[in-house]
């Protein structure tokens, strides 16, 4: 690098030293593998971990013998490690000759550590994030090329859907799990707003017939409602705390699995212990239709609850409104709009709902759904008494949410999923865009290890 005389080669020259430093990385994994796989201590351990596993499922596991396998590691380079690999023992007369139903090997040593898919776990985490991240597969490889990590397009995303499964698992066992609220969580003592909103992907399911030419297998697709959550502290002055990283997550289950999820959040987060909790959203019906539930499920009085209706989306069906009205001009629409604009700043709810009500006198469907929305929700968009009390008025975080985790990844023309990868991208998506990865992490690596596939033997009478 002394030699170097232009930016270009210095570039070169740092570009050079960092492939060496890279190789030097996976020169050292590899021997600290080695070095563990040849602990007579650790394999004890490691085998006994898998066997234990294995017999809750019916499986009695032997070790085969010491295997030369590779394995894949934070660097990008492949290693070549000697370690144990045990197998499940055959119940029947017959050997088995494949694969079957007894469950896959697996090398103790590296389960363990968390090797999977012939992958550190260092590694897949990397690349998870990084196809989480970019907008697209390829542009997540190009990335990870420049860092020294080549990887196939399959392999990336095998490596990107374990993770997801591992997250989804471990999402799945603490909703399980969770019994009671936090007193002491992150949240608690402060002022705290939660808020909920939808967005929109594909999502292609399998269908029968012959693939296409090429190979394509055929399907069909439908568009799908992912709901997303996202929850936030509030400064003593009523602006988003950005000290206090924000809650993001999602799920393409209903609207009963969007609130679960989101009482699941606010208990662990100590939400019940909070100095007010604010509801905010749209005016969709199924999230008002379990704002009461969601109070009782925490424990809140109704004066440490307030729910609010987006400011926006009342001025867009008053607007959306005046557009109806065909014998009006553009400049009585204009003024009658900002009159009503004034009131619902001013929280005057009751004038505006009897403006509608003069309005569609005589038209009765009309005035069913336009009355209803003002009289429904006239606590919702007392705007003034908001504001007095630094309390937020919109659901821009939940909007920029769905736009930041799903629009930008994982909505687009011809872009569709599966349901179970959607779901999986959606939550890893929520944890790098609120700024809580590690947490992710730490739970991807606690749950990481073998499952072995046998069934449980039947019961004898």
């Amino acid at each position: 690098m002394d030699a170097a005389e232009n930016p270009a080669e210095f570039c070169a020259c740092e570009r050079e030293v960092h492939a060496l430093a890279l190789e030097l990385a996976a020169e050292v994994t590899r021997r600290a593998l080695q070095r563990l796989s040849d602990d007579k201590l650790r394999r004890a351990a490691a085998l006994a971990q898998v066997r234990s596993r294995a017999s809750k499922r019916g499986i009695e596991l032997r070790v085969a013998r010491v295997r030369k396998t590779k394995v894949r590691t934070l660097s990008g380079q492949v290693v070549e490690v000697v370690t144990p690999y045990a197998t499940a023992r055959p119940r029947g007369k017959v050997p088995m000759k494949r694969r079957g139903s007894q469950g896959t090997g697996v090398y103790p040593v590296l389960d363990a550590l968390g090797i999977k898919e012939r992958s550190t776990p260092a590694l897949r985490l990397l690349v998870s994030r990084a196809v989480c991240e970019a907008n697209s597969v390829t542009s997540a490889r190009e990335l990870l090329q420049m860092s020294g990590v080549q990887l196939g397009h399959k392999t990336a995303l095998r490596l990107t859907y374990d993770v997801c499964e591992e997250a989804l698992r471990a999402r799945r066992q603490a909703l399980r799990r969770q019994k009671g609220a936090d007193d002491h969580g992150a949240f608690a003592g402060r002022r705290v707003v939660a808020a909920i909103d939808g967005g929109r992907v594909q999502i292609r399911h399998r269908v029968a017939g012959r693939p296409r030419k090429g190979g394509r297998k055929r399907f069909e697709t439908e568009w799908r409602e992912p709901k997303v959550l996202t929850i936030y502290v509030l400064d003593e002055h009523g602006k988003r705390d950005r000290k206090v990283a924000s809650v993001i997550d999602g799920t393409l289950g209903g609207a009963d699995d969007a609130f679960a999820l989101l009482l699941f959040h606010l208990r662990r987060l100590g939400v019940h212990k909070a100095r007010d909790l604010t509801l905010v959203g749209d005016a969709a019906p199924w999230i008002w239709a379990r704002a009461a539930g969601l109070r009782d499920d925490l424990g809140i009085a109704s004066e440490r609850f307030q729910e609010v209706v987006d400011y926006f989306h009342a001025v867009q069906r008053l607007s959306d409104y005046a557009k109806t009205r065909d014998t009006w001009s553009e400049a009585y629409r204009r003024d009658w709009l900002h009159t009503q604009k004034q009131r619902l700043k001013d929280g005057r709810i009751e004038e505006i709902a009897a403006v509608f009500h003069r309005l569609e006198k005589g038209n009765l469907e009309a005035k069913d759904k336009d009355l209803d929305y003002w009289v429904r929700h006239r606590d919702r968009l007392r705007f003034a008494s908001f504001r007095r009390r630094g309390l937020p008025c919109g659901s821009g975080a939940v909007e920029s949410s769905v736009r930041r985790v799903v629009n930008l990844r994982m909505k687009g023309a011809s872009v569709t999923w599966t349901e179970a990868h959607a779901e999986g991208v959606l939550h890893l998506r929520a944890h790098a865009k609120s700024g809580r990865w590690s947490e992710l992490e730490n739970t991807v690596l606690s749950t990481t290890g073998w499952r072995p596939t046998a069934r449980q033997p039947r019961q004898t009478a």
